[in-house]
C-alpha cells in the first residue's frame, strides 16, 4: 500500500479553525428547494445551493433561517466509526461548502440530518 496521501475519507487541508463546541443543525438545499440527500453509495441527490439554519432550542433560536448561498462545495467525505460494533456504529458524510458572502464552513449529515461542525477563516 502507498503510505503517501490523499487517504480516503480525510479531508484535505487547510483544517477548519473554529470548530463548534456544540453543532448547529442546518438544513442543506439543492436550487429546486430540495433537501440534499446522499445514498449509502456517496451519490449525491443535487449540488447543494443553500445552507439555512434549522431552528433550534436554546441561545441560537435568533439565528434560525439565516444561512447563504453556496457558491462551491466538495465532498462528500465518509466517516464510518466503530462499524465492527452495531450498537455503537456511526456514518455521516462530511462537506465543505463556500458561501456567496466568503464565509466557509464544515458540515455534515448523519441519519438525514444536517449540521454546522466548523468553521473555515
Amino acid at each position: 500500500r502507498d503510505p503517501a496521501p490523499p487517504w480516503p475519507g480525510r479531508l484535505p487541508a487547510p483544517a477548519p479553525a473554529t470548530v463548534l463546541p456544540q453543532p448547529l443543525p442546518a438544513v442543506v438545499y439543492a436550487a429546486d428547494g430540495a433537501p440534499v440527500s446522499v445514498t449509502g453509495r456517496l451519490a449525491v441527490s443535487a449540488p447543494p445551493a443553500r445552507i439555512v439554519l434549522a431552528a433550534t432550542r436554546g441561545p441560537r433560536v435568533d439565528q434560525a433561517g439565516r444561512g447563504g448561498e453556496v457558491v462551491g462545495w466538495a465532498g462528500p467525505w465518509p466517516v464510518d466509526e466503530r462499524w465492527w460494533a452495531p450498537a455503537e456504529a456511526h456514518r455521516q458524510v462530511r462537506f465543505q461548502l463556500c458561501l456567496a458572502d466568503g464565509r466557509a464552513l464544515l458540515v455534515a449529515l448523519s441519519d438525514g440530518v444536517w449540521a454546522i461542525e466548523a468553521v473555515y477563516d
